[in-house]
């Protein structure tokens, strides 16, 4: 894989509700064929953030260009990889960050679109090196919109990194734990493994991972026990984004594999 490729993956996983009147609805308005492509095209399109429309000059201020999108909405009660998205993140948008909220929140409304769902986590393959080096103060604010996402308890997550040998992360996984809680302003923090060890990071996930070719090579090479202030996709994304920060911030210049899974249960409080 080339170290420069600007592909983004992400995937939300979780328990789908299909809403119980919307295939009469799309059957109704001729829309049985849709699904995850293109209700993220439509709502890519709606926010501005990308557009698939030819013969049509690129939109000023596009985040990325749509690659392919798919998704698993089984309702049988079962941890499902509900709807995922890869994209190519336009590499000239100066300043920008990596759009992993822009992403997140196309595949959250096009679920929302199609039904209900608990989420149980994510993945995401990022191209770290496109990532800027001044993200302070954005996630400064970030910290703060977080610390009011519930009222608590706290909510544990297992938050994973992998990565090829190239990135030489494996002798930085302390590194990129300090940095990532410098960049959460104090809004996570480690929790020591229980007696039983720490949790499995693929207990809200649904395997495998949509992104092998992307990540062939790759090994994880940072693992954490997390508390933060609530469980959401809001909070993940924000986590997701803190560590990319922190791995940009230890030197990785390469694409990564990142996942944000949910352990299962709240904290006690000040755990």
């Amino acid at each position: 894989m080339d170290l420069s490729d600007p592909t983004l993956i992400m995937g939300l996983h979780g328990v789908f509700h299909r809403h119980p009147w919307i295939d009469r609805v799309l059957v109704e308005n001729d829309l049985e064929d849709e699904d995850v492509f293109s209700l993220a095209v439509a709502r890519a399109e709606a926010y501005g953030w990308s557009s698939t429309h030819l013969g049509r000059a690129p939109l000023d201020g596009s985040r990325w260009g749509h690659n392919d999108a798919g998704g698993d909405w089984t309702g049988d009660g079962r941890v499902r990889q509900l709807a995922w998205l890869q994209v190519a993140v336009e590499e000239r948008a100066q300043g920008q960050r990596l759009p992993l909220l822009p992403v997140g929140t196309v595949l959250d409304d096009v679920l929302h679109h199609m039904g209900t769902y608990t989420f149980t986590g994510l993945h995401a393959v990022v191209p770290v090196q496109l990532a800027p080096d001044d993200s302070l103060p954005y996630l400064s604010q970030a910290a703060d919109w977080v610390v009011a996402a519930g009222p608590g308890p706290a909510a544990g997550c297992v938050i994973t990194v992998a990565a090829r040998d190239s990135a030489e992360l494996p002798n930085r996984a302390h590194e990129v734990q300090v940095l990532a809680l410098e960049r959460s302003f104090g809004r996570l923090s480690i929790i020591p493994p229980g007696p039983s060890g720490p949790p499995d990071p693929a207990g809200g996930l649904a395997l495998p991972l949509v992104g092998e070719v992307q990540t062939e090579g790759m090994r994880n090479m940072v693992s954490l026990h997390c508390a933060m202030p609530a469980w959401s996709l809001d909070t993940a994304l924000w986590a997701a984004e803190v560590t990319v920060a922190a791995a940009r911030g230890a030197g990785a210049v390469e694409p990564v594999l990142l996942t944000v899974s949910r352990t299962g249960g709240d904290l006690a409080p000040g755990a």
